[in-house]
């Protein structure tokens, strides 16, 4: 065998080693989180409903970071000018507050925070984790084990220009790697804490925790943001909540552990319950089968879509045909803003289930592939915090578009849907 032949062999062993091994790597501390329930009381909990564009949930977190007195640390991409600028003025009023920023990397053209707000955090004694996101697996491994072998030599995200895009930059985005958290914890100021987990700066809807969960989330925050920095200035996470004794269980989840969660939800549904889902993507095939297997024992579902996201014509269509009748599906005004929480309702006779978060239903953010965040409850159907959920997607469901105005049952759309997904070639 020749040379030429030989450095080929190896070449193709070696790229096909790495698109395996970065599929099934170890996960890094602080992801797929599943934590214990915390048992909450009504009155711990807030739905902030922002879709009159308000900017309820901007509020919330202003608040939380001019009360708090020890420690806040955030998840966002990107911060909100107004955000970065609280952040700076409590910074200078308490010094000894210890601040932590986790955030995406994302350059600012492509819709990332811009570099002058951090470099200020920095500045002020903030510390600011860009998650590395390297660390995280591959959903596009062919294409990402050549650009490791390559590009990644030469693409650093910490190395290049601010707020221009590039070649680099563009085939670095190919990998479809991102930080999706979107929240916030803080102390209140009295010795409690707070929590906030949302859609993002341009959610539609947020939940507010008092107590409970802080210890949990800011315990996986601060591990993430050590493997990105391996700062040693990080604070430690606060004590955790003595078991309450109210009638809402909530734990926080993340990546692969939100899909287990909706998984056992969804497959807990029968003849007589409602499942009501609003997102900006549904896309995962293993949400979508257990969709169908819940049609057919009987569950309804109502199923609120984008209609510009790329696979959600298909899955409608799959949902539509497959669902027995007990499956409708209804569109999202094209481009919608605020954008839609991602949010799934299981109401089961006096129960309500919840799911709340950042993370749209696909295989991208329920695979471990980004850094996702959720919020799960259970409670009673009579909780305000239920109802307040249960006429959020009742307005939402209202105001929606029918099936018929975007539908598309072309066998050609479901099969790009199906071979983007099944070979890693698309964010969904």
């Amino acid at each position: 065998m020749s040379r030429a032949k030989i450095l080929m062999l190896l070449a193709l062993f070696a790229w096909v080693a790495l698109a395996c091994w970065n599929s099934v790597k170890p996960l890094p501390p602080g992801t797929h989180v599943a934590s214990l329930a915390a048992r909450l009381a009504e009155s711990q909990i807030d739905v902030i409903d922002d879709s009159s564009q308000r900017r309820e949930i901007l509020a919330h977190e202003l608040g939380a970071i001019d009360r708090a007195e020890q420690m806040i640390v955030l998840d966002q991409c990107p911060v909100a000018r107004e955000v970065a600028q609280h952040l700076l003025t409590r910074r200078r009023q308490r010094p000894n507050l210890k601040v932590v920023l986790v955030t995406d990397p994302l350059d600012e053209a492509y819709g990332g925070t811009p570099a002058q707000y951090l470099v200020a955090l920095e500045q002020s004694g903030i510390i600011v984790a860009r998650v590395r996101l390297d660390r995280l697996r591959d959903s596009s491994a062919w294409y990402s084990a050549l650009w490791r072998s390559s590009v990644a030599w030469w693409s650093d995200p910490f190395d290049e220009a601010r707020g221009e895009s590039s070649l680099r930059s563009w085939l670095r985005r190919l990998n479809f790697k991102a930080d999706h958290r979107q929240l916030i914890v803080a102390d209140d100021g009295s010795g409690g804490w707070l929590s906030m987990v949302t859609g993002g700066a341009n959610g539609d809807v947020g939940v507010e925790l008092r107590g409970g969960l802080a210890r949990d989330i800011v315990a996986s925050e601060l591990q993430v943001a050590a493997w990105s920095t391996g700062d040693d200035r990080l604070p430690a996470a606060p004590p955790a909540a003595a078991r309450g004794l109210g009638t809402i269980d909530a734990r926080f989840v993340t990546e692969g552990a939100i899909r287990s969660a909706l998984l056992d939800a969804v497959a807990a549904a029968g003849s007589g319950d409602q499942i009501s889902v609003a997102a900006q993507i549904v896309s995962d095939r293993q949400l979508v089968g257990a969709a169908l297997r819940a049609a057919a024992r009987g569950a309804r579902l109502d199923v609120l879509l984008a209609p510009e996201a790329a696979p959600n014509a298909a899955v409608a269509a799959e949902l539509t045909r497959g669902g027995g009748g007990m499956i409708e599906v209804r569109w999202f005004s094209p481009n919608q803003t605020p954008v839609p929480t991602a949010l799934a309702l299981v109401r089961h006779r006096s129960e309500l289930w919840v799911n709340l978060g950042a993370a749209d239903f696909t295989r991208s953010s329920l695979d471990d592939f980004n850094l996702e965040s959720a919020i799960e409850l259970r409670l009673p159907a009579h909780a305000a915090a239920a109802r307040a959920l249960a006429l959020h997607f009742a307005k939402q469901w209202s105001s929606a578009s029918t099936y018929a105005q975007h539908a598309d049952e072309s066998q050609a759309a479901y099969w790009q849907y199906r071979l983007l997904q099944a070979g890693g070639l698309a964010a969904f």
